[in-house]
């Protein structure tokens, strides 16, 4: 829940124009993460069974811990 947040926050500054045209890094770090979120939402979608989803193997416990530090990062340089 917590990259959901960060991801739906982060989101709206980067895809905007204005601040991805300012920090064109991040912006670009933003795209991959996007990328990697709705692939990940797609798999979500297309698993019927939310167990077997989150813990058919260790797509989501790796991958996640990682989206989340670079989100973190992301909202770092936008704040600073």
């Amino acid at each position: 829940m917590t990259v959901q947040n960060l991801w739906v926050y982060l989101e709206a500054v980067f895809v905007g124009g204005d601040i991805a045209k300012q920090l064109p890094q991040e912006a670009k770090r933003f795209s991959n993460i996007d990328k990697s979120w709705i692939k990940i939402m797609n798999r979500a979608h297309e698993t019927p069974n939310v167990v077997q989803c989150c813990v058919g193997d260790d797509t989501l416990s790796q991958l996640l811990p990682h989206l989340l530090e670079q989100l973190e990062l992301c909202q770092k340089s936008l704040t600073g």
